[in-house]
C-alpha cells in the first residue's frame, strides 16, 4: 500500500508557485489599469486648460498662435495634440497619449462666454 504523503510531496511546492505567480500576474494587470485611469484623468485636465488658452488666444487676450499656444500646454505635459480647430468664437482640442498598452484620447472646447 502507497503513503499517501509520499506520493503527494511536492505538490504543495509547486501549486503554491502557481498561486504565486497568478497573483503577481493579477497585480501587474491592475496597476497598468490603475495608471491608465490616472494618466486619462492628466490628459484630460491638460487637455481643458489647453482648450481655455487657445480660446484666450483667439480671443486676443493671450499672445501667440492659438493651437501653437495649445500644442505647447500638451507637450509640456508629455502629451500629443491631435487636433486643433478655430469653431466660431471657441477653439476644440484633442489631445492623445500612450500608457503601457493603451491609447489615450481626450477632447476639450472651450470659447468665449455667453
Amino acid at each position: 500500500m502507497r503513503h499517501f504523503a509520499r506520493v503527494e510531496k511536492g505538490a504543495v511546492t509547486a501549486t503554491l508557485a502557481l498561486v504565486l505567480v497568478g497573483l503577481t500576474s493579477l497585480a501587474l494587470v491592475g496597476a497598468a489599469g490603475v495608471l491608465g485611469l490616472i494618466q486619462d484623468r492628466k490628459l484630460q485636465v491638460t487637455t481643458d486648460l489647453a482648450a481655455l488658452s487657445a480660446a484666450d488666444t483667439h480671443r486676443g487676450l493671450i499672445s501667440g498662435v492659438v493651437c501653437s499656444n495649445a500644442e505647447q500646454i500638451l507637450e509640456s505635459v508629455g502629451f500629443d495634440l491631435l487636433e486643433c480647430r478655430i469653431v466660431g468664437d471657441g477653439v476644440e482640442i484633442r489631445g492623445h497619449s500612450m500608457v503601457s498598452f493603451f491609447q489615450l484620447e481626450s477632447y476639450a472646447v472651450a470659447g468665449a462666454p455667453r
